[in-house]
């Protein structure tokens, strides 16, 4: 059902865009492909669920290891397509599966998949230039802890990108996202754990040109998702969070 209902979504709001193409000149179909390298942290806040399954009551962290990702951008004058996808596998924490409370990590050695996809309109300016666009996408998020079965949220979700010039060797670029119902899946719901409830996410990035083609990005990613713990109603919050830098081929 929820495919059906992102689709529908998403038809919506691509249809618009990709028949406005046919009214745009080539010139002004502009593009990038980013490759980015990100060494993200990952904290864990859910106190009572972790008392109910007879672990401390306390916040967890785990400072990972590398993640890789890409992001890229499609514009068709004020029209825009955009992708952003990270993955990579968290730290090995010693003891962290022992089974010993003291040294209990559920963040340890966790694959982690992250990605957002975007139908957008310009509200300000356009195309591949300095811009503020309204957006409506999907987002979905993929966990596979050490711990237990795979768990995986999605919804969709509603923001804002912008990108301003402050010089001609400097941009600016930012994205702010919000899922407002967010679906849990896997073993949190087969096992009546956990709902999903809301996420919110933002980027604050730069580029730097180095060329016609070729760019330096680089800045700060953040993502807050929330679950509603089923038994005792409480909140358990994920944060996926940390700075990133890549290479990115403008077309």
């Amino acid at each position: 059902m929820w495919i059906k209902k992102t689709c529908i979504v998403l038809a919506g709001t691509l249809i618009p865009s990709l028949v406005a193409t046919s009214l745009v000149q080539a010139e002004d179909v502009k593009g990038s492909l980013a490759i980015i390298y990100s060494p993200h942290t990952t904290l864990l806040s859910a106190p009572k669920y972790l008392i109910s399954q007879g672990q401390l009551g306390i916040d967890h962290e785990n400072k990972g290891k590398d993640y890789y990702g890409f992001q890229g951008e499609v514009n068709y004058g004020k029209y825009l397509l955009s992708i952003d996808y990270l993955t990579g596998v968290s730290d090995t924490i010693p003891g962290a599966l022992s089974g010993d409370p003291n040294t209990f990590n559920p963040l340890s050695y966790e694959s982690a998949e992250s990605l957002h996809i975007s139908a957008g309109y310009s509200i300000v300016g356009g195309g591949s230039d300095d811009k503020l666009a309204a957006t409506l996408g999907y987002w979905r998020m993929w966990a596979v802890p050490a711990i237990s079965a795979p768990n995986w949220y999605d919804g969709v979700e509603i923001g804002l990108k912008g990108k301003y010039s402050v010089h001609k060797s400097l941009a600016l670029t930012g994205k702010l996202g919000y899922v407002p119902n967010v679906t849990a899946y896997g073993s949190m719901k087969d096992h009546n754990l956990m709902t999903g409830k809301y996420m919110v996410n933002y980027m604050i990035g730069a580029e730097v040109p180095l060329g016609a083609d070729l760019s330096i990005v680089g800045g700060y990613k953040s993502l807050r998702s929330v679950n509603k713990v089923v038994d005792g109603g409480s909140d358990a919050v994920l944060k996926f969070t940390g700075l990133y830098v890549g290479g990115s081929y403008n077309f």
